[in-house]
């Protein structure tokens, strides 16, 4: 393709859809205007489906290049098996904020088939005579060398060793995925991840020009998208069962969720006769998920036990930490 061709490349929009409806009305859009966007759609931001809407009717007027994010292949792997420990690495990284913007006050989401397919069959790279787009990051190696399959998760979620080399790429490598303040524009690569959906700014990128256009995040409660209509609640919970083990002297109690948001968890104790019972208001520590590589690490507070047939637990999540390697 020719080094002259019209791009806008736009960073990670993270349900952050009037700021991208926004951003489109500045950019100088063409017809022969090739939009190109790093991935991370979703999760965090206040409108996930809107996003994608809004994508969607791009396309009806210029040429879209949709890139796969590592949040798309966290939404997928939750759809896939929600009991997973990317699942829990999905729902307490913003992935609430998703299934609310498909779901209803119920606990209950539903995304449609269009949606579905469109987060199936993203493009994991694009590239122009002078420039390769990518979510996350390259490995290390000439460009003509990458296999897709085998550097696959090394293009959605990769920080380092990319973010931190000069080794130069015969192409320079336009990404997102790490938040920064201010568009990173170094010799061998260039970030547009600018971090809206965190409070800051949406940018955009223009090639050749290199014109650099960007979006204040409106302010709102950063909450307000999932709390639920006409309740105390500070959030809708979604159904399903994901394992949740909690660190107790020398030993760990084993539970599963009932329901679940980015706050907290309803959880039951996989043994229905236990030693010994969590109290209220007492700290908590462990994981969420089974697999060592993609559990979440978390800490929190139970606010409420009750037993009945099962012990069950409310936990509310102060903090927590997802475990995939190559996003740390």
């Amino acid at each position: 393709m020719s080094s002259e061709q019209h791009i806008i490349a736009i960073g990670d929009v993270h349900g952050c859809n009037q700021e991208l409806q926004r951003l489109l009305g500045e950019l100088p859009l063409e017809s022969n205007t090739t939009l190109v966007f790093l991935g991370d759609y979703i999760d965090r931001g206040p409108d996930s489906r809107g996003v994608v809407e809004t994508i969607f009717e791009l396309r009806k007027s210029h040429k879209v290049v949709t890139l796969m994010g590592n949040h798309e292949e966290l939404l997928l792997d939750f759809l896939q098996n929600p009991g997973s420990g990317r699942a829990g690495t999905f729902l307490f990284n913003g992935g609430g904020a998703t299934l609310a913007s498909y779901g209803s006050a119920d606990g209950h989401f539903s995304i449609p088939d269009e949606h579905l397919e469109f987060f199936n069959t993203l493009d994991l790279f694009y590239e122009t005579d002078d420039y390769f787009f990518v979510h996350a990051g390259v490995p290390l190696i000439p460009l003509e060398e990458i296999d897709p399959e085998r550097h696959r998760e090394m293009m959605l979620w990769m920080r380092d060793p990319f973010l931190k080399t000069d080794y130069q790429w015969s192409k320079t490598v336009v990404h997102g995925h790490t938040a920064v303040v201010e568009v990173e524009f170094l010799q061998n690569r260039i970030n547009l991840d600018t971090g809206c959906a965190l409070g800051n700014v949406l940018s955009s990128m223009e090639f050749p020009s290199m014109t650099v256009r960007q979006i204040q995040k409106r302010r709102v409660d950063p909450e307000s998208h999932l709390r639920d209509a006409g309740s105390r609640r500070r959030a809708i919970r979604f159904e399903g069962a994901i394992p949740v083990f909690i660190e107790r002297g020398d030993g760990q109690l084993e539970l599963e969720t009932l329901d679940h948001n980015e706050f907290g968890m309803l959880c039951r104790d996989v043994d229905p006769e236990p030693a010994a019972l969590l109290e209220i208001g007492e700290a908590v520590r462990g994981c969420i998920g089974k697999d060592a590589n993609s559990a979440v690490d978390f800490s929190g507070t139970v606010v409420r036990c009750r037993r009945e047939e099962a012990v069950y637990y409310a936990v509310s999540i102060d903090t927590f930490r997802p475990r995939t390697p190559l996003d740390r």
